[in-house]
């Protein structure tokens, strides 16, 4: 060991500390269960208002009973656009959700 190193001094602790906590919050759970109740186009201004959303956003839209994952990058009052270039009809959506 090096002699020219100062030493330590280790500090005696002695009560128990609890200075920790544990919390968990997650809004995002709350808002999703909310959109059991909103229309279609709603669902997806919400999805394209929020915070979350900068350039795509990874979403499962039911269209004919069929539930597929897609990324949607655009939309414009009729149709929705995704990273695969596919554009899909708002009208033919039967849901939409955040994954």
């Amino acid at each position: 060991m090096n002699k020219d190193l100062p030493n330590v001094f280790p500090g005696d602790i002695g009560e128990d500390l609890h200075n920790t906590q544990d919390i968990f919050y997650s809004k995002d759970v709350e808002d999703r269960n909310d959109d059991d109740n909103l229309s279609i186009s709603s669902k997806i201004n919400r999805i394209f208002n929020s915070p979350s959303y900068i350039y795509k956003k990874e979403v499962v839209i039911k269209i004919k009973g069929v539930e597929e994952k897609k990324i949607v990058i655009g939309k414009t009052p009729t149709t929705l656009l995704t990273m695969n270039n596919e554009v899909i009809d708002i009208k033919d959506i039967e849901d939409i959700k955040i994954v």
